[in-house]
């Protein structure tokens, strides 16, 4: 057998870790080496229940023998720090999105990045969605004609975005930064970077109170339980909504941080062109495609597909195919050693610059141009 894959857990902040961690328990050229984070407590639960061994330092767990791949799962404003440790000894770099506090720390991560030879990826797992697969087959097979008008619709539950993750003080925003990011990722990865967005944010008050289902107050928290909170009141942004210009498109983010909806059910990206209209949904992967007159093989009329997995509380937080996906791309790199970021570091860093593009707007109440390094 071939020498293993050692893996470490760099970071265990974010309930991501946990199907990413069942995943690559699975495989047999994989070894979970253990996990490194300030959280005393909460390491030494990843320790008991689920066999990674609590290394008091991140130095101490980096220099581990065998380690490949540096899962990196802390809060935003440490993972700058972690990924420098990591790219500094060589190793192979999973990190959780949005992957850093702000536009600069990320241009930090980029640099570093950049410098080392390593395979390197940020966790988004949506676009390992089958939605996203046919969106990309019925855009490229032209079904749809030209495509002027795009919304994107995305959503914390209610609860979600009082969670901690939303609610680092030291990000950039909440909603409209750490669950923003994955809309935005599709975005670009459909249709490249914007030229320029207005945005526009709500911020409010606390008000009425109202029901949260799988609300999580920690890591810890599996599924979450289900709470009374004030409507309003985050650290950051309740609702917010952008309008991108592409110079032949136009597209549209709406997003609240008070949806009824379980995480990511929701979620939709809507295309409208002069010979078709395509309505598809993230996770449960789904699409509803009209056909203006019969082309590419399509009757005229409506065309429905749906993947038919489930759905609840735990979407998103489950093993499921975007997951798989994404954990087989990152090995199979380390396997291999494919040490070309050329489509994951400019990935990256145009996630963050939109989102800070996005921000600046809302800050400003002007329409921002989206300029890279």
């Amino acid at each position: 057998m071939s020498e293993k894959i050692g893996v470490a857990f760099v970071g265990c902040t974010h309930p991501h870790i946990f199907p990413r961690i069942q995943l690559l328990s699975q495989e047999s050229d994989v070894q979970l080496v253990g996990c490194y984070d300030p959280d005393s407590v909460l390491t030494g639960v990843l320790e008991r229940d689920y066999g990674l061994k609590a290394y008091t330092t991140p130095e101490e767990l980096l220099d581990q023998p065998g380690v490949k791949l540096a899962i990196i799962e802390g809060w935003e404003p440490d993972n700058p720090r972690y990924v420098e440790m990591a790219a500094s000894r060589g190793q192979a770099i999973l990190l959780e999105k949005p992957g850093a506090a702000n536009l600069p720390a990320m241009h930090q991560v980029v640099d570093i990045v950049r410098g080392a030879t390593i395979p390197f990826q940020v966790g988004y797992m949506l676009p390992y969605s089958g939605a996203i697969r046919h969106i990309k087959r019925i855009m490229s097979e032209g079904v749809l004609g030209p495509v002027v008008q795009v919304r994107l619709h995305a959503a914390t539950p209610v609860g979600g975005s009082a969670e901690v993750w939303q609610s680092v003080k030291g990000d950039l925003g909440g909603l409209m930064y750490t669950d923003a990011c994955h809309a935005i990722h599709l975005m670009t990865g459909l249709f490249g970077l914007p030229q320029s967005v207005q945005a526009t944010y709500l911020k409010l008050s606390a008000g009425v109170d109202v029901t949260a289902h799988g609300f999580k107050k920690d890591t810890l928290s599996g599924l979450g339980e289900t709470v009374q909170m004030p409507l309003g009141g985050l650290v950051h942004e309740d609702a917010g909504g952008a309008v991108f210009h592409y110079g032949d498109k136009l597209v549209t983010l709406d997003m609240t941080g008070w949806e009824a909806h379980p995480w990511v059910e929701a979620w939709t990206i809507e295309l409208y062109g002069t010979d078709g209209t395509l309505y598809a949904g993230i996770q449960p992967a789904r699409y509803r495609l009209y056909v203006r007159n019969a082309n590419h093989g399509y009757e005229e009329g409506w065309h429905n597909w749906d993947s038919f997995e489930g759905t609840g509380v735990g979407n998103s937080l489950l093993v499921d195919n975007n997951y798989t996906s994404e954990i087989q791309h990152i090995l199979k790199r380390v396997r291999g050693w494919d040490t070309d970021n050329s489509k994951s570091l400019p990935e990256a860093e145009g996630v963050i610059t939109v989102l800070d593009a996005m921000h600046r707007s809302d800050r400003d109440g002007t329409r921002v141009m989206v300029e890279t390094r």
